[in-house]
């Protein structure tokens, strides 16, 4: 069984959200969290209701901006709003799930915040271990352009109803490239563990479905 001890990079948050503004300017800094991983490729794929292979078609960084409660513990007086970026996926494969090949895949992760005392100022731009694929190291995302010919296997879970972003078909998600081969490559810790110390691939996925 899977133990959190902090909020993971991929699989990040989503409530009454609407478009970012402000000016471009970023500030990097790394995201901290971390996670137990699964004692297995079965337990893992078994928690995710769907698994699909895609390529990437939008990134947004600023998709969704999350008002701050400045009384909530934690809070920084000044931080704020957080910011919540998005991935699209247009799907080749669906290997589990009620969802068509061909059919488009979003996924949300937190971005950032923005300065709320000078919210033309930069932004603060999280960078995340588990997203290191696809983002740069200022903590952009890397443009579609910049990953054609990237196929990615997408582990996709509908958000929680602790994820703050409104929108319809949003997904929480961990994300690796597929090689030629079908082989798995995760950015950052593997989500579970290998018994074998080797990848995985897809046929691996597809075994431990059952």
């Amino acid at each position: 069984m899977r133990k959190w001890i902090a909020a993971a990079a991929v699989v990040l948050l989503g409530g009454c959200a609407s478009p970012a503004a402000g000016n471009d300017a970023v500030v990097a800094t790394a995201y901290e969290g971390s996670s137990v991983p699964f004692d297995s490729l079965k337990a893992f794929v078994a928690e995710r209701p769907v698994i699909a292979t895609g390529t990437v078609t939008a990134v947004n960084d600023v998709a969704y901006e999350v008002p701050v409660d400045p009384n909530a513990e934690g809070n920084i007086p000044g931080e704020g709003p957080e910011v919540y970026g998005s991935i699209s996926f247009k799907l080749d494969s669906v290997i589990k799930g009620d969802i068509k090949p061909g059919a488009t895949l979003t996924i949300v992760y937190l971005s950032g915040k923005w300065n709320k005392e000078d919210k033309k100022g930069p932004r603060l731009g999280y960078t995340h271990d588990k997203l290191a694929n696809v983002q740069k190291a200022d903590s952009r995302l890397k443009s579609p352009t910049e990953l054609a010919g990237t196929a990615f296997a997408i582990f996709a879970a509908p958000k929680p109803a602790t994820v703050p972003v409104k929108a319809a078909g949003l997904y929480v998600a961990g994300i690796a490239t597929v090689d030629a081969s079908g082989q798995l490559k995760f950015a950052g810790p593997s989500p579970f563990v290998s018994k074998t110390n080797t990848p995985a691939t897809l046929d691996d996925v597809k075994a431990a479905l059952g």
